[in-house]
């Protein structure tokens, strides 16, 4: 059977989340997230690069440097880019879960803490609940995982990095019909956004869940 894992961390592309914070986002940022959606990487860190060329305190461009960063295994610019991102905007949620969220930053207890009391104020955040629930998934805490992981659908149902994660938990969980359901869901969003799973492992899980 194929083993699935969630979507974050040093070996798979972290899910990149614009919040687009300004009423007219930057032009480059825009070609960025067209890039993103073409899988042409090299092309996208171009186009965001040019964005903070125009406002070295862009969030969207700070936080999507990071995760292509991180899915190309630059750890330590990735580190960087979050760290910026905080720096350009504290209070800005996709910021903050990007840093509390990365397998690599601060202790695991300190940062659960964190997550909790932002949400607490944010609790419909969707890059929040995600973050929980990578920090859930990394401890094998899949029921909790789970239910942060709806939350974050619930946020944004057409995010197909949401949708995997919330698959994987509840595989894990041993629900093979709702695993498959949000399994195909997320296929589904990836056609439209970015994502960061491998899609052919998907399909191959697909197939054994099938009765």
């Amino acid at each position: 059977a194929a083993t699935m894992t969630p979507t974050e961390g040093r070996n798979a592309a972290p899910a990149i989340h614009l919040t687009r914070s300004r009423p007219e986002p930057d032009a480059n940022v825009e070609a960025g997230y067209a890039s993103l959606q073409g899988n042409q990487f090299d092309t996208a860190r171009r186009d965001y690069e040019r964005a903070l060329k125009a406002d070295p305190n862009n969030v969207d461009a700070l936080l999507a440097l990071a995760a292509i960063a991180q899915s190309q295994g630059r750890s330590a610019d990735a580190d960087r880019y979050r760290q910026r991102a905080i720096d350009a905007d504290p209070r800005d949620p996709a910021a903050q879960a990007a840093s509390l969220g990365s397998s690599a930053s601060g202790d695991p207890l300190a940062n659960e803490s964190r997550l909790k009391t932002l949400l607490a104020s944010q609790p419909e955040s969707g890059p929040l609940n995600f973050a929980l629930g990578n920090l859930y998934s990394r401890q094998n805490r899949w029921s909790e995982a789970q239910q942060v992981y709806f939350n974050a659908v619930a946020a944004d149902a057409d995010n197909p990095d949401y949708l995997f994660n919330l698959a994987v938990s509840l595989d894990h969980l041993r629900q093979p019909k709702l695993a498959a359901q949000h399994y195909r869901l997320a296929l589904e969003a990836a056609q439209r956004r970015p994502a960061a799973f491998d899609r052919d492992r998907v399909k191959l899980r697909l197939a054994e869940l099938q009765p």
